[in-house]
């Protein structure tokens, strides 16, 4: 008959993982062998109390990240607590790494160089775990927030949606998967967020070093995370003005951030955003004729477009489709083309070195102080001033 063996499958966790599961009974510290244990657990009376109060005083498991960036946990299942660790989230050089060890009392022969996770795969492990010892399911946002490693900005975020809204009506730089990054883009272009997010979490272990500083590359990870999901977004049926104004809310929020798991926190929300976009697409009860004179003006926008022309390839009057498309989208159809022209140059003030005169041309404006005017109308500012404040810092060498 078969019996459960739970020190026999941690034992196993821990040399599949390369990290230290400790078990302490109640409040009575293990005995501790010194000998040849690199493990700060092992070694360190104030971490071991450190993590054991910290699990004490909440229900969720506990993180504690060090100043040398690399992670601990600790979780309360009845009268024991699991101690989990070390998990280092940057590698760290070799002076670094002496001072981490003597931080904990690890005697200088014992030094060992720490593997390096993601804090996705951190996440995972400690989710892992979760379940395992109290059968409790936790999510990332959870362990995040509530272990400080993000900002909880939710009030933020909804204020700042709250005006997005109202707007709206070289080989080598990443070695993520063909497949897998295919995956992801499918399940965007079929509106799937979860399989979505899943599928962005699992290229992050596969990414080659994009800067020399590691918050720096977690920034331009999102970038290019964020502009392919863009394009799939497309793919998937959602207008560009929309798919575009997304994008940028998302990269300058990664751009502003200062911390690595708030920049990976952006990339997720931004992905998800852009699915749940597609799905809301999918499910909305509007005319093929709508859809397919949105898609006429968003492939054509360069070209003069007249609403004769519109009309006669969809087979419609030009009185039916003009009403039709007030009635089912709440803005005339004029308003709507002028609308995709602006966005298009936005985008290329941002992320294109092309001049004013030649963008309004480009996206057939008249004029250059046509252009102007409409832009000042729809975004407050002149198209010089919106290049200066929004063209992103840290964008790619060149343009994707």
């Amino acid at each position: 008959m078969y019996m459960y063996n739970r020190k026999f499958t941690l034992e196993r966790l821990e040399r599949l993982w390369g990290i230290g599961i400790m078990e302490v009974q109640e409040d009575n510290l293990p005995e501790i062998e010194k000998s040849e244990h690199h493990n700060p657990l092992y070694h360190s009376e104030e971490l071991r109390e450190l993590l054991i109060s910290g699990a004490k005083k909440q229900e969720i498991p506990f993180l504690f990240q060090d100043s040398f960036g690399v992670i601990f946990g600790s979780m309360r299942c009845k009268k024991e607590t699991f101690l989990i660790g070390p998990m280092c989230i940057r590698m760290l050089d070799r002076v670094e790494l002496h001072r981490f060890y003597r931080k904990y009392k690890v005697d200088e022969t014992l030094e060992k160089r720490l593997k390096k996770f993601t804090l996705s795969e951190i996440l995972d492990i400690v989710e892992a775990l979760a379940n395992e010892l109290l059968q409790v399911e936790y999510s990332d946002t959870e362990l995040l927030y509530e272990n400080h490693l993000a900002k909880d900005t939710k009030d933020e975020d909804k204020q700042e949606k709250i005006v997005f809204d109202l707007k709206e009506g070289d080989e080598e730089l990443y070695h993520h998967t063909y497949i897998e990054e295919r995956k992801l883009l499918d399940s965007i272009r079929e509106g799937r967020a979860e399989d979505a997010l899943t599928y962005s979490r699992n290229m992050d272990a596969d990414l080659g070093k994009l800067s020399a500083k590691e918050l720096n590359h977690w920034k331009n990870a999102a970038i290019v995370a964020i502009t392919l999901c863009t394009r799939a977004a497309i793919d998937g049926g959602i207008s560009p003005s929309i798919a575009y104004k997304i994008s940028d809310f998302y990269i300058q929020k990664s751009d502003g951030c200062t911390d690595i798991a708030q920049t990976i926190k952006y990339r997720d929300h931004a992905v998800e955003e852009l699915t749940n976009q597609v799905q809301r697409k999918m499910s909305r009860k509007t005319s093929s004729y709508v859809e397919r004179c949105k898609e006429y003006v968003e492939k054509h926008y360069k070209e003069k477009l007249y609403l004769t022309d519109i009309a006669e390839q969809l087979g419609l009057s030009e009185t039916y489709l003009s009403r039709l498309f007030k009635q089912e989208t709440g803005e005339q159809l004029q308003n709507y083309i002028v609308d995709v022209r602006l966005e298009r140059a936005a985008n290329l003030l941002k992320y294109s070195d092309e001049s004013i005169s030649n963008i309004a041309e480009y996206v057939n404006f008249p004029s250059q102080s046509y252009m102007g005017k409409l832009f000042r109308e729809k975004f407050q500012l002149s198209p010089k001033k919106y290049r200066e404040l929004y063209a992103p810092r840290e964008y790619f060498g060149q343009r994707i």
